[in-house]
């Protein structure tokens, strides 16, 4: 018996939002999120802080996997791709267009 593989989303997470034992609990939500939309989580990002420059480095990792990988969704809590030095608009469109990758929120 075969069983079909999902597709791949990703997580994207900023460590300064998090606590020290949020993480694990966190990708965990990431990770139900993802199957209840119907995806496998494959890797989650850690923005690490201070996030300056013109784009995070854990960002651009996380489009170019997409890229590769030919993943369009990415899963993130809310709040996580807000109040860096680059706006969440530029930050979705990136996404969007280097990647064709939509973002998916979860409530925190």
């Amino acid at each position: 018996m075969t069983s079909a593989l999902l597709p791949l989303a990703y997580g994207y997470l900023r460590d300064d939002l998090l606590g020290a034992s949020d993480s694990d609990s966190s990708e965990d939500r990431l990770r139900n999120t993802a199957r209840s939309l119907g995806y496998e989580l494959a890797t989650v990002f850690h923005e690490p802080s201070p996030q300056i420059g013109t784009l995070p480095p854990a960002f651009v990792d996380l489009v170019q996997e997409c890229r590769r990988a030919a993943a369009h969704v990415v899963i993130t809590l809310r709040g996580h791709m807000s109040e860096m030095a680059v706006c969440r608009m530029v930050l979705l469109a990136v996404l969007d267009v280097r990647a064709g990758a939509a973002v998916h929120e979860v409530e925190v």
